[in-house]
């Protein structure tokens, strides 16, 4: 139990490989980089993986962390990728991985982890995922399904390491010929815009040990949205091609997002900024009926409180919350359209092979940050205005308006 917000449940998990793709062939590193994605948080004095690991391998993994690998193979050389290899994309399904896949190059393979279902409690749909990897393969692109009951090692049920959708195309690897993952990441979960400081991601702690035990492993982090906001994916799903197939609504069917969460909220207000219409006050009156999303309102500051910011800036209506919410979070004082460009520090995350190809497809959608936009990225801070007594009573009027 090493945290109370989540516990170990089973204690085994498998994955529906391809017939043909034998398993005494996966690399031993690759399985034992799978097996941290699923045991990391659980894991002792010591680990003993499937097969004994590279030396290389086992010291990332002991630069980072305190724990022991027990079977160590000094003769094993690290994997190395194939002359002709190309991306894996962790795909989700989601506007973010939808547009992360919009900027790689086209002979990328999404990769999708499609969870087994059990007769256990949960709101999860996975009908919008499983279609839009039917769509992708309509138009080309060579999409892999891999049924896994890996979530269910967690209590409750979800990745026990937020980048753990990538196990099934780190156990492809060597079929698929990948050299590089790449996922759905977005500015706001890499520099933590929106949060309450920014995070030099290149050098905080994830990239330093993820990052790393993937390029032990010869799979290094492809983060094509690491400098692109929630505002900026939605902008290119607006105008890609795949961009119709996204689905961020975890709980909705086929075209159909449930209007009920906490992201319908989000994405349903997101699309009437970008579009610059906006939603009646009756929709708006539902919207901030959501449980979930009063949840998340109450919080201060709120999740990607950035992209509220957006938001509410561009509202010009009447509706009483709105415009509370549009005064709590500086909606009415920020100016905060760079949300709209990518932010270039990004490329430090990603491959060089890649560099080039990432940017000429961004720049089609978006255009670079400004230096002194860069400027007011590398300074974000919400710690003032947390500590300000007219936020801090905004806030509870706000909170208490909503109950």
């Amino acid at each position: 139990n090493p945290s109370t917000k989540f516990s170990l449940s089973q204690r085994n998990f498998s994955f529906i490989l391809p017939e043909d793709l034998e398993f005494e062939k996966i690399y031993a590193d690759h399985l034992a980089l799978v097996s941290l994605l699923a045991c990391q948080p659980f894991i002792g004095e010591k680990i003993t993986f499937p097969k004994p690991v590279s030396k290389t391998f086992s010291e990332a993994y002991s630069k980072s962390r305190r724990s022991k690998i027990t079977n160590i193979d000094v003769n094993l050389q690290p994997w190395v990728p194939s002359i002709n290899s190309r991306p894996g994309l962790a795909f989700s399904g989601g506007a973010d991985s939808t547009a992360a896949l919009s900027l790689l190059p086209s002979d990328t393979v999404p990769i999708f982890l499609d969870r087994t279902e059990k007769k256990v409690k949960s709101l999860y749909d996975k009908e919008a995922p499983r279609r839009a990897c039917e769509k992708l393969s309509e138009i080309g692109y060579e999409v892999k399904v891999i049924d896994s009951d890996l979530e269910y090692v967690r209590n409750p049920i979800g990745f026990p390491i937020d980048v753990a959708n990538a196990a099934p195309a780190i156990l492809l690897a060597d079929y698929m010929e990948l050299d590089t993952i790449s996922f759905g990441t977005i500015l706001e979960s890499t520099f933590r815009i929106g949060h309450k400081k920014y995070l030099d991601y290149p050098n905080g702690s994830h990239y330093k040990m993820w990052g790393k035990l993937f390029k032990a492993a010869g799979l290094p982090f492809l983060q094509v949205v690491a400098g692109v906001s929630e505002v900026g994916t939605s902008l290119i799903n607006s105008k890609s091609l795949i961009g119709e197939f996204s689905h961020s609504c975890m709980r909705g069917s086929w075209k159909k997002p449930c209007r009920n969460c906490w992201k319908c909220f989000r994405k349903l207000l997101l699309d009437s900024a970008i579009n610059g219409t906006n939603l009646s006050n009756e929709e708006l009156d539902e919207l901030f009926e959501i449980k979930e999303a009063k949840r998340f309102l109450h919080d201060f500051p709120i999740k990607h409180e950035n992209v509220l910011i957006y938001i509410t800036s561009k509202y010009e209506g009447d509706h009483l919350l709105m415009n509370m919410l549009k005064k709590r979070v500086r909606g009415d004082i920020i100016d905060i359209s760079w949300l709209e460009k990518y932010y270039p520090k990004m490329f430090e995350v990603i491959p060089e092979k890649y560099q080039n190809v990432v940017k000429e497809k961004l720049d089609q959608y978006l255009d670079e940050m400004t230096f002194d936009e860069q400027d007011v990225v590398l300074n974000w801070n919400m710690e003032e205005m947390l500590e300000d007594e007219l936020f801090q009573e905004r806030h509870q009027s706000f909170k208490f308006t909503t109950a």
